[in-house]
């Protein structure tokens, strides 16, 4: 696809997106995405000096900002090293007092989502001046609904499916880029299936317990105790209402985590973050949690399987994935199944495949895999993008990966407009 192609997309993209207060996406949300490189490296300050955050340090487990051991480069200041405090508002740093507080003495870089009219400024406690950056995140329009009028010809449907999908694996290459340039290759690749076991309903918490625990102690001795406890999993009523296999798989995990819990309560999740509702049993944050913890063991051997077969050895890593306790069960609260069941099944690996492995491929042959693959069997999201783009459902538009991945994408941009307005500006069609 010509380079020129993809830049009229990205112009149809941002003209149909708008700007907004995120009341869509928490404080903590937003800290996760940032810190995985979501929302790029490169900024302004509000005072109009460029900076590049070369590595955003740690989640901080003690009172104080946000990540601690941050490397920023300044156009003018050059490298420094210190920490990051993110807000919902620039006074935010006034009105919860930081200003006054010592442990913000070694912020560096101070920032926020939602501008506000009043003039903000920040200053430590010895009287520094902090830099401030806004966050400024593109939200999609709200869908409204369309007559059948304001579909496309299965031809246009096509060619708009073939670019938003160019446009879908560049953007997710460039991310995986930014991941490793920021924690390394193993690290953003534990954190892409971290992502991907939450699935769209808990794709954040898991993210954030990936990025809390981290994969050196996730893999380690107590690294599935750290998990599950940075989760909130780990709770006395589980364990007292247990049937005796599962008091025999949480005993050591209680153990373990009850030796680091003090250090770490300020980085527990909070229960309101989960979902459980609404979600298959094989898809409970309980057994997710369990296979990322099986991932993170096994991840040396995943490491060597991905550099010697690619997206085959990928997949059959994750296949021979085993788990005695969590082969066998639902979530903490459920009765052993009666056989044993896989740990991670064979959709949920494709969707891996497609959004975490081969994302780190180079593009010309993550294009060949998309293109050759079968899509998953259609989500209720792929069917109504099929219905805003040609007025029904049309097995033939998504039936590889790369189809999926265009329309998908073609839907989250577009569809608070017409399809039809959508292909006037991505085909540049009068």
């Amino acid at each position: 696809m010509r380079l020129s192609h993809l830049a009229s997309y990205e112009s149809a993209r941002l003209s149909s997106r708008f700007h907004e207060e995120l009341v869509r996406q928490g404080e903590i949300e937003i800290q996760a995405r940032l810190f995985n490189g979501e929302y790029g490296v490169k900024w302004h300050t509000t005072d109009g000096e460029a900076f590049e955050i070369l590595h955003f340090g740690e989640w901080n487990r003690e009172a104080g900002p946000d990540f601690k051991g941050a490397v920023i480069q300044f156009e003018k200041s050059g490298k420094k090293t210190g920490d990051i405090e993110v807000d919902r508002e620039g006074r935010d740093w006034e009105r919860h007092g930081h200003a006054l507080n010592a442990s913000f003495t070694g912020v560096i870089l101070h920032f926020f989502v939602e501008d506000s009219r009043d003039q903000a400024f920040a200053r430590t406690l010895d009287h520094r001046a902090v830099p401030q950056a806004r966050l400024v995140l593109d939200v999609p329009a709200t869908p409204h609904e369309i007559s059948q009028a304001e579909h496309v010809s299965l031809d246009e449907a096509r060619r708009m499916i073939s670019e938003a999908a160019e446009f879908r694996l560049r953007n997710k290459h460039s991310a995986h880029l930014r991941a490793v340039a920021l924690h390394g290759a193993d690290t953003a690749m534990f954190h892409a299936i971290a992502t991907g076991l939450g699935y769209k309903n808990n794709a954040i918490p898991f993210l954030l317990a990936a990025q809390r625990a981290s994969l050196r102690r996730a893999g380690g001795v107590s690294g599935e105790a750290l998990l599950f406890g940075l989760a909130g999993f780990l709770e006395p009523r589980s364990f007292d209402e247990a049937d005796e296999m599962t008091r025999r798989y949480l005993k050591p995990l209680w153990d373990q985590w009850w030796a680091v819990r003090d250090a770490m309560t300020r980085i527990v999740l909070d229960k309101k973050m989960w979902k459980l509702s609404g979600i298959r049993p094989s898809n409970h944050p309980h057994r997710r949690l369990g296979a990322l913890a099986a991932v993170a063991t096994a991840f040396d051997t995943l490491r060597k399987s991905m550099r010697d077969a690619g997206a085959k050895g990928f997949r059959a890593s994750l296949e021979n994935l085993d788990h005695p306790y969590w082969c066998r069960h639902w979530n903490l609260s459920a009765a052993e199944l009666s056989k044993p069941v896989a740990l991670i099944g064979g959709d949920r690996i494709t969707d891996l495949l497609i959004n975490a492995f081969l994302p780190s491929q180079p593009l010309d042959i993550a294009r060949a895999e998309l293109g050759h693959l079968r899509g998953p069997y259609p989500s209720g999201r792929l069917l109504r993008a099929s219905n805003w783009l040609v007025g029904s459902v049309v097995p033939d538009l998504m039936r590889t990966a790369m189809d999926q991945q265009g329309l998908l994408q073609l839907h989250t941009d577009f569809s608070a407009s017409s399809a039809i307005e959508a292909s006037s500006k991505i085909l540049c069609r009068n």
